[in-house]
């Protein structure tokens, strides 16, 4: 009886010391970085700059893999189901919201499945329309529909899509006589609004971006709380008292039950990565905000997206998959 309990009591000191020394060697071996979409995208090349930063803050490999399908859950389901240990991570997306109104089933549940580690980047929703257009404002968008037979068409990047979302709490917020034309993906939203198919597009800037340089289509409001520094000029909705919120985002997450002490190692270097001088330049560049948070705020932030956008779904009369 003795020794069993000997046994014991040194099995539980050399569990409780080996803690530490895991988090402190962390990483010893190459570590993959999911991501959900296809190589090429912002969430793409955003996970390929935090994952070199990491790799040379770390002293380890950071290999981003690419598993797309099935609107992010492929790769968001390989993260959800992997060891627990550090060694996977997610670049996850506004998906985790998204999805749970959107598909009747999923295979994970993100509350529960994963562990936030921080909150990376914001990727604003702007109001677009041509430069000759009669929308000046984004007030200007109730009066005309109304006086318009059939009223007006909007682009978005595709049903269920953060832009499309925005859209639809927007005409839920206006009452505007608007119809949705989804297309199938952001670079046809571009090519409708430029071409004058639809009379605006909400969406977000990056792929926006070579014709609003070129003068072929501008942005006329964003949908964040306060005016974007990557557009200092534009106004926000809330400004013009529609109050519509609505960006894109991206973080970084591990399977639940990763040790605290490897989330906050991870989480203390993705926050001093978003605030380099180089990572911020090649944001703006991409026209992309940067953000770092703690990972108690990226899990209330999961939780209060998902909360709004299900609201918004089910108002919209969007069913889901």
């Amino acid at each position: 009886m003795y020794l069993s309990h000997r046994r014991s009591a040194l099995a539980a000191i050399v569990a409780l010391t080996s803690l530490p020394v895991m988090a402190n060697d962390y990483p010893t071996k190459p570590v993959r970085l999911i991501v959900p979409y296809a190589a090429g995208g912002g969430t793409d090349i955003v996970a390929r700059l935090v994952a070199q930063k990491l790799g040379k803050r770390l002293g380890q490999s950071f290999i981003v893999e690419n598993k797309a399908g099935a609107a992010t859950q492929a790769g968001t389901t390989v993260v959800a189901k992997a060891a627990p240990d550090g060694y996977t991570l997610l670049m996850g997306t506004a998906n985790l919201a998204t999805n749970v109104p959107l598909f009747k089933k999923l295979p994970y549940d993100a509350g529960k499945d994963l562990a936030p580690v921080s909150l990376v980047t914001k990727v604003p929703v702007y109001l677009f329309v041509t430069p000759n257009s009669p929308i000046k404002s984004a007030k200007d968008i109730v009066g005309l529909s109304k006086t318009t037979n059939g009223g007006l068409s909007w682009a978005s990047a595709g049903i269920g899509s953060i832009p499309n979302l925005a859209g639809e709490l927007f005409h839920a917020q206006t009452k505007a006589d608007m119809t949705h034309i989804p297309y199938k993906g952001s670079s046809e939203s571009v090519i409708a609004v430029a071409s004058g198919q639809t009379a605006f597009a909400f969406d977000n800037l990056p792929p926006f971006a070579a014709q609003v340089a070129a003068g072929k289509v501008k942005p006329i409001a964003v949908a964040l709380p306060e005016r974007s520094t990557l557009t200092p000029d534009v106004p926000t909705l809330q400004e013009l008292g529609i109050p519509v919120v609505a960006y894109s985002w991206w973080g970084v997450l591990a399977p639940a039950g990763t040790p605290a002490s490897i989330v906050d190692r991870l989480n203390k270097e993705i926050v001093a990565i978003v605030k380099e001088p180089d990572v911020q330049a090649r944001f703006a560049q991409l026209g992309i905000e940067g953000v770092g948070s703690t990972p108690a705020e990226f899990s209330a932030h999961i939780q209060s997206e998902t909360k709004k956008w299900s609201e918004v779904v089910k108002a919209a009369g969007i069913q889901p998959e």
